[in-house]
């Protein structure tokens, strides 16, 4: 089983490498999709009091476990090369050395997307905290919500007041940082045993030849469904259709999903034959944007039809898109939604939820073609304008290495793309893993290219008006021409 799921990661990660000609990557980008994170832990990196209660909590806690921590390390790093700082420890079958090697500075501020009191979060700083106890600098984590992570690391970062490592970020990011110039470059050599991370991963961290970042997992998404309610899942439409309208009675629905989200929409527009950004000759032609293309209008018309028309049936809040996510998400959470599209960040939640849950591959279009989600690497980087590049480089090592990455799984189970870590028996034991990497198998690569920053708000905002305001057949065409030509011009601004 080990060996065909690094198989099938290679196979994904292939086509990253494919796409991207070895210089462009691709990540997915969940626009909307984190947007309610709470808000920022303490008042961020300019408060001093907030900074000391958050080293002081880290403190205390490594303080609790560096003996034991310290031990682990040292032991596993004599008889394999690998750490086991991660709390209980990890078993590899690679010899990684996780152990901090940088210098101690006095504090390291990493921004993240999670918010505190999340699970995720929560994961994260025990890796702070095994960090702290296994040798390395103090680390404060700050929440900056998903809405506002890249405009604030443009402003923050030249002016000093940014974080000295970020992450994880979706890698169509890393073009538009590498682009401003806040994200360090990096060399291979400079990543914890470079060799165990699939080379082809790099790529989606590469923009112009340069690696920005150090790669951790690689997703999609795929059919989420309770195994109570659909003990066979679907491999057609026509069939979702049929299993969801049977199921869908009263506050009950078969299916459900944020039909507006362009991120999940994405399967469809690719399945149909659309695409963002044609690839030709090495790179990505931001002048040909297939969006409005044929295969684009069948994909829109599908979409709007499937809500008024009940192919299937969905629930109305699938196209209200301030609480499209978290009000189906719950649903599901409450056994109300049977099936849904969505990623492996949701395992966590449904596992808690108590809800017998499967993944299966997306089911294939009425045109017998497949869906073609998104595919997507995230990503650490270090920020370009920091103090303590030397010793955020070995923070964002140790973050992405074994035992962390595995940590992380446990709450966030993601397809590692560090071989050793996909290989232990935490990952390998979740049952969904290979079916992940099935269906991530069949994405397409997100450009990380800058202009890809300008396709989101015209393109959602198109959606709107074809699906919200039941845009006839004859104006479907004309509005994506205008959020092509708005595409365009948005990208023309920023040349």
């Amino acid at each position: 089983m080990k060996r065909i799921a690094s198989l099938i990661l290679f196979v994904m990660l292939a086509s990253i490498l494919a796409a991207c000609g070895g210089t462009d990557g691709a990540a997915s980008n969940a626009v909307t999709a984190e947007a309610t994170t709470a808000a920022s832990v303490g008042t961020g990196t300019d408060s001093t009091a907030s900074a000391a209660a958050s080293i002081a909590a880290v403190d205390a806690a490594a303080a609790s476990t560096a003996a034991s921590t310290a031990a682990s390390t040292a032991a596993s790093t004599e008889a394999s090369g690998a750490a086991s700082t991660a709390a209980g420890g990890n078993t590899t079958v690679a010899s990684v050395d996780c152990t901090p090697k940088g210098p101690k500075v006095d504090r390291l501020v990493w921004w993240t997307r999670a918010a505190e009191g999340e699970p995720l979060f929560e994961s994260f700083k025990t890796v702070a905290q095994n960090y702290q106890a296994a040798g390395g600098s103090p680390v404060e984590i700050v929440t900056v919500i998903d809405a506002e992570f890249r405009n604030k690391m443009s402003i923050s970062a030249p002016g000093g007041e940014g974080p000295d490592v970020f992450g994880p970020i979706a890698h169509d990011w890393l073009g538009e940082f590498a682009l401003q110039k806040i994200a360090l470059p990096l060399q291979r050599e400079q990543i914890t045993s470079s060799d165990d991370i699939i080379d082809s991963a790099y790529a989606a961290a590469t923009a112009d030849g340069q690696l920005y970042g150090i790669p951790a997992w690689v997703e999609s998404v795929a059919l989420i469904y309770n195994k109570d309610l659909v003990p066979n899942p679907p491999k057609t439409w026509d069939e979702l259709v049929q299993t969801a309208n049977s199921l869908t009675q009263g506050d009950v629905y078969g299916f459900g999903f944020p039909l507006l989200e362009q991120y999940h929409e994405g399967g469809f527009f690719n399945g149909f034959g659309s695409y963002i950004f044609k690839y030709d000759n090495g790179q990505f032609n931001i002048e040909d944007i297939g969006l409005n293309n044929d295969a684009g209008v069948q994909a829109a018309k599908f979409l709007r039809d499937m809500y008024y028309q009940k192919q299937p049936q969905l629930p109305e809040v699938a196209i209200d898109r301030a609480n499209m996510h978290t009000a189906q998400e719950g649903m599901m959470e409450e056994g109300k939604i049977a099936m849904t599209i969505n990623g492996p960040w949701r395992e966590g939640p449904l596992q808690r939820a108590g809800i017998n849950y499967g993944v299966a591959v997306l089911p294939t279009l009425p045109n017998g073609e497949p869906m073609v989600p998104f595919l997507g690497v995230q990503v650490f980087g270090v920020n370009a304008y920091g103090k303590n590049q030397e010793a955020a480089i070995d923070f964002a090592n140790f973050v992405t290495c074994t035992d962390s990455i595995v940590e992380q799984f446990k709450v966030d189970p993601k397809t590692p793309v560090r071989q050793s870590a996909l290989q232990t028996s935490e990952v390998q034991s979740n049952p969904n893993i290979e079916t992940w990497n099935e269906q991530a198998a069949q994405g397409v690569p997100m450009p990380n290219i800058p202009a890809m920053g300008q396709v989101w708000k015209p393109w959602g905002d198109v959606m709107d008006a074809i699906v919200l305001q039941q845009a006839p057949d004859d104006q479907i065409k004309p509005l994506l021409d205008t959020a092509v030509e708005q595409i365009k011009a948005a990208i023309a601004q920023t040349q």
